[in-house]
């Protein structure tokens, strides 16, 4: 469970980032 915790966190800075960049692209 906790692996699957952190996997849900990675994948949500990733898209947080992804955000960004496209933000001040």
């Amino acid at each position: 469970k906790a692996f699957r915790a952190q996997f849900r966190g990675v994948r949500d800075i990733d898209f947080f980032l992804y955000r960004l960049t496209k933000l001040y692209a």
